[in-house]
Protein backbone atom coordinates (compact mmCIF):
# COMPACT_ATOMS: atom_id res chain seq x y z
CA UNK A 1 0.00 0.00 0.00
CA UNK A 2 1.03 3.61 -0.52
CA UNK A 3 1.60 5.54 2.73
CA UNK A 4 2.64 9.10 3.47
CA UNK A 5 4.28 10.41 6.64
CA UNK A 6 6.62 13.10 7.91
CA UNK A 7 10.11 11.78 8.58
CA UNK A 8 13.68 12.73 9.47
CA UNK A 9 16.54 11.20 7.49
CA UNK A 10 18.88 9.32 9.85
CA UNK A 11 21.27 7.64 7.43
CA UNK A 12 21.88 7.41 3.71
CA UNK A 13 24.20 5.02 1.89
CA UNK A 14 25.01 4.08 -1.69
CA UNK A 15 23.29 1.07 -3.22
CA UNK A 16 24.54 -0.38 -6.48
CA UNK A 17 25.34 2.14 -9.21
CA UNK A 18 22.50 4.64 -9.07
CA UNK A 19 20.43 4.10 -5.94
CA UNK A 20 20.52 4.70 -2.19
CA UNK A 21 19.35 2.88 0.91
CA UNK A 22 17.97 5.45 3.33
CA UNK A 23 16.93 5.08 6.98
CA UNK A 24 14.23 7.42 8.30
CA UNK A 25 12.61 8.03 11.64
CA UNK A 26 8.96 8.64 10.77
CA UNK A 27 6.11 10.19 12.68
CA UNK A 28 3.67 7.37 11.85
CA UNK A 29 5.80 4.20 11.69
CA UNK A 30 8.94 4.76 13.72
CA UNK A 31 12.20 3.75 12.06
CA UNK A 32 11.86 2.67 8.43
CA UNK A 33 14.45 1.85 5.77
CA UNK A 34 13.83 2.15 2.05
CA UNK A 35 15.40 2.07 -1.41
CA UNK A 36 15.46 5.25 -3.46
CA UNK A 37 15.98 4.06 -7.02
CA UNK A 38 17.96 6.44 -9.23
CA UNK A 39 18.76 8.73 -6.29
CA UNK A 40 22.41 9.05 -7.33
CA UNK A 41 21.68 10.05 -10.91
CA UNK A 42 22.47 13.65 -11.82
CA UNK A 43 18.83 14.50 -12.55
CA UNK A 44 17.34 12.56 -9.66
CA UNK A 45 13.88 13.67 -8.54
CA UNK A 46 14.99 13.31 -4.92
CA UNK A 47 17.53 16.14 -5.00
CA UNK A 48 18.84 16.92 -1.50
CA UNK A 49 15.86 15.40 0.29
CA UNK A 50 17.74 12.22 1.25
CA UNK A 51 20.50 14.03 3.16
CA UNK A 52 20.74 13.02 6.86
CA UNK A 53 19.27 15.49 9.39
CA UNK A 54 16.60 16.73 6.97
CA UNK A 55 12.88 16.67 7.77
CA UNK A 56 10.86 15.45 4.80
CA UNK A 57 7.43 14.44 3.59
CA UNK A 58 7.87 10.80 2.63
CA UNK A 59 5.79 8.57 0.35
CA UNK A 60 6.45 4.81 0.45
CA UNK A 61 5.18 1.69 -1.23
CA UNK A 62 4.98 -0.14 2.05
CA UNK A 63 4.78 -3.92 2.39
CA UNK A 64 4.47 -5.71 5.71
CA UNK A 65 7.21 -8.14 6.71
CA UNK A 66 9.64 -6.44 4.36
CA UNK A 67 12.89 -4.91 5.64
CA UNK A 68 13.30 -2.41 2.80
CA UNK A 69 10.44 -0.35 1.43
CA UNK A 70 10.34 1.38 -1.94
CA UNK A 71 10.63 5.16 -1.69
CA UNK A 72 8.26 6.78 -4.16
CA UNK A 73 8.60 10.45 -3.25
CA UNK A 74 10.54 12.55 -0.75
CA UNK A 75 10.10 16.32 -0.39
CA UNK A 76 11.91 18.62 2.01
CA UNK A 77 9.91 20.14 4.87
CA UNK A 78 12.81 21.63 6.84
CA UNK A 79 16.34 21.56 5.39
CA UNK A 80 18.08 22.73 8.61
CA UNK A 81 20.54 24.64 6.46
CA UNK A 82 22.75 25.82 9.36
CA UNK A 83 23.04 22.26 10.66
CA UNK A 84 24.45 21.27 7.27
CA UNK A 85 26.78 24.26 6.88
CA UNK A 86 28.26 24.66 10.38
CA UNK A 87 30.66 21.92 11.46
CA UNK A 88 29.88 22.14 15.19
CA UNK A 89 26.12 22.04 14.59
CA UNK A 90 26.49 19.24 12.07
CA UNK A 91 28.52 17.09 14.46
CA UNK A 92 26.06 17.65 17.30
CA UNK A 93 23.05 16.82 15.14
CA UNK A 94 24.82 13.74 13.79
CA UNK A 95 25.36 12.52 17.37
CA UNK A 96 21.61 12.86 17.95
CA UNK A 97 20.52 10.90 14.86
CA UNK A 98 23.24 8.28 15.35
CA UNK A 99 22.11 7.62 18.93
CA UNK A 100 18.47 7.37 17.86
CA UNK A 101 19.35 5.05 14.98
CA UNK A 102 21.36 2.77 17.29
CA UNK A 103 18.77 2.46 20.03
CA UNK A 104 15.45 2.20 18.21
CA UNK A 105 13.94 -0.84 16.51
CA UNK A 106 12.26 -0.88 13.14
CA UNK A 107 8.61 0.14 12.85
CA UNK A 108 7.93 0.92 16.51
CA UNK A 109 5.74 4.01 16.39
CA UNK A 110 6.67 6.70 18.92
CA UNK A 111 5.27 10.14 18.03
CA UNK A 112 6.75 11.69 21.19
CA UNK A 113 10.23 10.59 20.11
CA UNK A 114 9.63 12.01 16.64
CA UNK A 115 8.59 15.32 18.21
CA UNK A 116 11.70 15.31 20.42
CA UNK A 117 13.94 14.63 17.42
CA UNK A 118 12.54 17.52 15.39
CA UNK A 119 12.62 19.91 18.37
CA UNK A 120 16.25 18.97 19.01
CA UNK A 121 17.27 19.64 15.41
CA UNK A 122 15.44 22.96 15.51
CA UNK A 123 17.26 23.91 18.73
CA UNK A 124 20.62 22.99 17.20
CA UNK A 125 19.74 24.97 14.07
CA UNK A 126 19.05 28.14 16.06
CA UNK A 127 21.67 27.85 18.82
CA UNK A 128 24.44 30.47 18.74
CA UNK A 129 26.84 28.37 20.86
CA UNK A 130 27.15 25.41 23.26
CA UNK A 131 25.62 22.82 20.92
CA UNK A 132 26.74 20.03 23.23
CA UNK A 133 24.23 21.22 25.86
CA UNK A 134 21.39 20.46 23.45
CA UNK A 135 22.80 17.00 22.76
CA UNK A 136 22.86 16.34 26.51
CA UNK A 137 19.27 17.55 26.76
CA UNK A 138 18.24 15.16 23.99
CA UNK A 139 20.00 12.20 25.64
CA UNK A 140 18.26 12.80 28.97
CA UNK A 141 14.84 13.17 27.36
CA UNK A 142 15.47 10.11 25.19
CA UNK A 143 16.17 8.05 28.31
CA UNK A 144 13.02 9.43 29.95
CA UNK A 145 10.81 8.42 27.01
CA UNK A 146 11.95 4.82 27.50
CA UNK A 147 11.19 4.83 31.23
CA UNK A 148 14.62 5.79 32.61
CA UNK A 149 13.95 9.29 33.94
CA UNK A 150 16.79 10.33 36.27
CA UNK A 151 16.28 12.64 39.26
CA UNK A 152 19.06 15.11 40.03
CA UNK A 153 17.49 17.89 42.11
CA UNK A 154 16.90 16.07 45.42
CA UNK A 155 18.10 13.08 47.40
CA UNK A 156 16.22 9.94 46.37
CA UNK A 157 16.48 8.58 49.91
CA UNK A 158 15.59 11.50 52.21
CA UNK A 159 14.16 14.04 49.76
CA UNK A 160 16.58 16.83 50.67
CA UNK A 161 16.86 19.45 47.91
CA UNK A 162 20.44 19.64 46.66
CA UNK A 163 22.32 22.87 47.12
CA UNK A 164 20.33 23.97 50.14
CA UNK A 165 21.72 25.29 53.41
CA UNK A 166 24.16 22.84 54.96
CA UNK A 167 24.37 20.64 51.83
CA UNK A 168 27.55 18.68 51.22
CA UNK A 169 29.58 19.47 48.06
CA UNK A 170 29.21 16.02 46.48
CA UNK A 171 26.47 13.42 45.99
CA UNK A 172 26.31 9.83 44.84
CA UNK A 173 24.45 9.26 41.58
CA UNK A 174 22.86 5.80 41.48
CA UNK A 175 23.37 4.85 37.83
CA UNK A 176 21.28 1.72 38.29
CA UNK A 177 18.29 3.58 39.79
CA UNK A 178 18.69 7.00 38.20
CA UNK A 179 18.72 8.99 41.43
CA UNK A 180 21.14 10.90 43.64
CA UNK A 181 21.91 10.27 47.31
CA UNK A 182 23.15 13.05 49.53
CA UNK A 183 26.39 12.35 51.38
CA UNK A 184 24.62 12.02 54.73
CA UNK A 185 22.38 9.22 53.44
CA UNK A 186 25.33 7.58 51.74
CA UNK A 187 27.30 7.54 54.99
CA UNK A 188 24.33 6.03 56.82
CA UNK A 189 23.87 3.35 54.17
CA UNK A 190 27.58 2.57 54.03
CA UNK A 191 27.64 2.14 57.79
CA UNK A 192 24.97 -0.58 57.78
CA UNK A 193 25.69 -2.27 54.43
CA UNK A 194 27.58 -5.55 54.29
CA UNK A 195 30.78 -5.75 52.26
CA UNK A 196 29.24 -7.28 49.12
CA UNK A 197 26.23 -5.00 49.20
CA UNK A 198 28.41 -1.95 49.66
CA UNK A 199 30.68 -3.00 46.78
CA UNK A 200 27.69 -3.53 44.46
CA UNK A 201 26.31 -0.12 45.39
CA UNK A 202 29.55 1.66 44.54
CA UNK A 203 30.00 -0.29 41.29
CA UNK A 204 26.67 0.98 39.93
CA UNK A 205 27.23 4.54 41.17
CA UNK A 206 29.31 7.64 40.52
CA UNK A 207 30.28 10.45 42.89
CA UNK A 208 29.52 13.83 41.32
CA UNK A 209 29.64 17.46 42.43
CA UNK A 210 26.39 19.16 43.43
CA UNK A 211 26.82 21.73 40.57
CA UNK A 212 27.05 18.80 38.14
CA UNK A 213 23.76 17.38 39.43
CA UNK A 214 22.15 20.83 39.16
CA UNK A 215 23.30 21.27 35.56
CA UNK A 216 22.02 17.80 34.65
CA UNK A 217 18.65 18.67 36.21
CA UNK A 218 18.51 21.83 34.12
CA UNK A 219 19.40 19.95 30.95
CA UNK A 220 16.53 17.56 31.64
CA UNK A 221 13.83 20.08 32.60
CA UNK A 222 14.54 23.37 30.79
CA UNK A 223 13.36 24.01 27.22
CA UNK A 224 15.76 22.69 24.63
CA UNK A 225 15.96 26.06 22.89
CA UNK A 226 17.32 27.67 26.10
CA UNK A 227 20.13 25.20 26.78
CA UNK A 228 22.75 26.89 24.60
CA UNK A 229 22.80 29.72 27.18
CA UNK A 230 23.84 27.44 30.06
CA UNK A 231 27.46 28.00 31.11
CA UNK A 232 29.51 25.92 33.56
CA UNK A 233 33.08 25.11 34.57
CA UNK A 234 35.05 22.65 32.44
CA UNK A 235 35.33 20.18 35.36
CA UNK A 236 31.53 20.13 35.64
CA UNK A 237 31.26 19.56 31.89
CA UNK A 238 33.59 16.58 32.11
CA UNK A 239 31.48 15.07 34.90
CA UNK A 240 28.25 15.71 32.97
CA UNK A 241 29.63 13.90 29.93
CA UNK A 242 31.04 10.95 31.90
CA UNK A 243 27.86 10.57 33.97
CA UNK A 244 25.61 10.54 30.91
CA UNK A 245 27.82 8.07 29.05
CA UNK A 246 27.69 5.69 32.04
CA UNK A 247 23.95 6.12 32.48
CA UNK A 248 23.10 5.43 28.85
CA UNK A 249 25.44 2.43 28.63
CA UNK A 250 23.88 0.91 31.74
CA UNK A 251 20.27 1.25 30.64
CA UNK A 252 20.58 0.67 26.88
CA UNK A 253 22.20 -2.65 26.15
CA UNK A 254 24.37 -2.71 23.08
CA UNK A 255 25.01 1.04 22.92
CA UNK A 256 28.22 1.54 20.98
CA UNK A 257 30.48 4.60 21.10
CA UNK A 258 29.14 7.25 18.74
CA UNK A 259 31.53 8.07 15.91
CA UNK A 260 29.99 11.52 15.52
CA UNK A 261 30.29 12.23 19.26
CA UNK A 262 34.06 11.74 19.23
CA UNK A 263 34.36 14.11 16.26
CA UNK A 264 32.15 16.60 18.05
CA UNK A 265 34.29 16.55 21.19
CA UNK A 266 37.43 17.23 19.14
CA UNK A 267 35.77 20.21 17.47
CA UNK A 268 34.59 21.56 20.82
CA UNK A 269 38.08 21.54 22.39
Amino acid sequence: MIVKTDAVVLKSMRYRDTSKIVTFYTRAYGKVAGIAKGARESRSKFGASLEPMTEVSLVLYKKDQKDLQLISQCDIIKPFKYVHSDMEKMSGAMAVVELLNQLTHSEEENPLLYKLLVETLEAVEQAPRNIQNIVYGFELRFASLFGFTPVFDRCSHCGTVLGGSGSRPVVLFRIDRGGVWCESCLETLAGVAAGGEKSALLTASATIKVPTAQILHRFLTARLDTLSGVEYHESVGNEVDETLRSYLRYHFEGLRPLKSASVFRQISL
